[in-house]
């Protein structure tokens, strides 16, 4: 099969009626985002009374005030609970504090050496997408310029800021991950995975879709790592949750919860404001998220069906659980989401020919 063979395509040769229906669901969705003002309005930043920090406010002051005091040799959990209380920040549940992987990494080689370690991680990701899309034999010649694309929305990486973010380092780990995950090569993703997945808690289910194909595949020591990486989960959680327990007591303030179900519009929102989208108006967000998600449902193999299933289960998560001032869970997925622009072309360009029963001409 040549390079432009159109066999990674699923969209390429359906129905009439399929390419209508897909046509049509696409046309809603950039219509109602473009009509649904897209925006800040459906953002809000958390400004607790005690705030700041060096430059810093909100959440990101926070977690360095966390990480200061970890590095001066307090314990995590007692820093953590007293910069909670002293920010008016929920306590309980469990959830509402972080795992304690991000704060130590960041106060064992100091700020400046950790802000370059994920610069260097974020810069692997772009050259594993660059020559993943490259040897990928059956894609379009330009689909390697989506490298770009995951550049443009690491870009978070070089500001002091988002090294607090537990979403931003733990997005960059799921984007190198992606990138070197094959069924029959899996102990990179795994490895890198469980990373992502000890700093933000968030990442389990990205690690039991790639164990379920694991048991799809009947890989049975593939399924034994993923396992191995969901057992090992579970201990440390269990773990946060019993230090957790022991330095917070009934009197501290519970979490509102999370219920934002600000539905397809928030998430755009979060979207274009965790991405390189922010640069722009609502407009573009709402064009070329849908584009980037047909993309994604082009490519027809196991790469791009594990990352339209991790894209459409946290495009879920964010429409209906993510209040506004939790817009950078989007983090966590935007480094790739834009990787499907580049399939988005020929996907659209099948799906046309279909409609209008064309077959597509000869090589």
């Amino acid at each position: 099969m040549t390079r432009d063979a159109p066999g990674w395509n699923r969209f390429a040769g359906v129905s009439r009626p399929v390419a209508a229906a897909v046509l049509a669901l696409l046309a809603l969705l950039m219509a109602w985002g473009a009509a649904g003002g897209v925006g800040r309005n459906h953002l809000a930043v958390a400004k607790p009374a005690s705030g700041h920090f060096d430059g810093l406010a909100g959440d990101h002051a926070l977690y360095a005030r966390i990480a200061q005091r970890v590095a001066a040799g307090e314990s995590y959990y007692t820093a953590a609970a007293a910069e909670h209380r002293r920010g008016h920040y929920p306590l309980r549940p469990f959830v509402t504090v972080r795992l304690p992987t991000l704060a130590h990494i960041v106060a064992a080689p100091g700020e400046r050496n950790a802000v370059l370690l994920f610069l260097l991680t974020g810069g692997a990701a772009i050259l594993a997408w660059y020559r993943r899309l490259r040897t990928e034999s059956d894609l379009p010649r330009y689909a390697p310029v989506a490298a770009l694309f995951v550049a443009a929305n690491l870009t978070q990486l070089a500001a002091r800021e988002w090294l607090y973010i537990h979403e931003v380092a733990a997005g960059v780990l799921l984007a190198l991950a992606l990138a070197l995950y094959r069924p029959a090569r899996p102990w990179a993703a795994l490895a890198l995975v469980a990373a992502a997945l000890a700093i933000r808690e968030t990442v389990l289910p990205v690690a039991m879709l790639f164990g379920l194909f694991a048991l799809i595949d009947r890989d049975w020591r593939a399924a034994a790592g993923w396992l191995a990486v969901g057992l090992c989960f579970a201990g440390g959680l269990a773990a946060h949750i019993a230090a957790i327990a022991a330095v917070t007591n009934p009197a501290d303030p519970a979490s509102q919860g999370w219920h934002g179900q600000g539905g397809w519009i928030a998430y755009l929102s979060f979207v274009q404001a965790s991405s390189i989208l922010r640069f722009f108006e609502g407009w573009a967000a709402a064009l070329l998220v849908p584009l980037a998600l047909l993309g994604w449902a082009a490519w027809r193999s196991r790469l791009g069906l594990a990352v339209l299933l991790i894209q459409l289960f946290y495009a879920a998560l964010l429409m209906l659980f993510a209040r506004p001032a939790n817009f950078y869970w989007a983090m966590l997925v935007t480094p790739t989401l834009f990787v499907g622009l580049a399939l988005a072309p020929a996907a659209l360009a099948g799906l046309v020919r279909s409609l209008l029963g064309r077959a597509r001409p000869a090589a």
